[in-house]
């Protein structure tokens, strides 16, 4: 089920990113920017917490026949899983996010029913998507965060580069 969910947020993110503005930014800048999204989530939960991130793989281009997008350059996805303490309500932490974030991002439904705690939210500029979600991995409490960047303009550099993973910044 969640496999279908991640496969329904990547189409309908990718619709809802579109095409790329006239000034299409780098992809390292909308790389960026999806970490920092990251980051910001998972600095609003509390320790003990263990984050991984899902190991980083190649540019995947706005204008695939599967993203039903016509826009250019290629998008990031970045997907972090934050371990938490037994006793963390996750389901809570999930329904505050939207307030916690700000103004800036507002939720919108998939329209697909799930039988866990889970949030779609949307930012307009720069324009992201980011689904947080509770989740149980190798049997561990887990909140798992999923960012989707907009189109960004890859180089032969950028994509003859190995990314290294992104490395969270220590909680404070």
């Amino acid at each position: 089920m969640k496999r279908l969910l991640y496969i329904a947020i990547v189409i309908v993110t990718v619709e809802v990113l579109g095409g790329c503005a006239m000034s299409t930014p780098s992809y390292t800048e909308v790389r960026s920017e999806t970490l920092d999204a990251l980051q910001v989530v998972s600095d609003l939960v509390p320790g003990p917490k263990e984050i991984v991130a899902t190991p980083e793989f190649d540019p995947y281009p706005c204008n695939d026949g599967l993203t039903l997008s016509g826009g250019s350059g290629s998008f990031y996805t970045g997907q972090w899983a934050l371990f938490v303490d037994d006793s963390f309500d996750i389901p809570r932490f999930i329904e505050e996010v939207p307030q916690l974030l700000g103004d800036e991002w507002h939720v919108e439904e998939l329209g697909v029913p799930v039988n866990f705690a889970e949030v779609y939210l949307v930012r307009d500029s720069p324009r992201m998507t980011l689904t947080v979600e509770e989740n149980t991995i190798d049997g561990r409490k887990a909140i798992d965060l999923l960012a989707i960047s907009r189109c960004g303009r890859v180089t032969d550099e950028e994509r003859s580069a190995t990314f290294p993973p992104p490395t969270p910044r220590p909680a404070p």
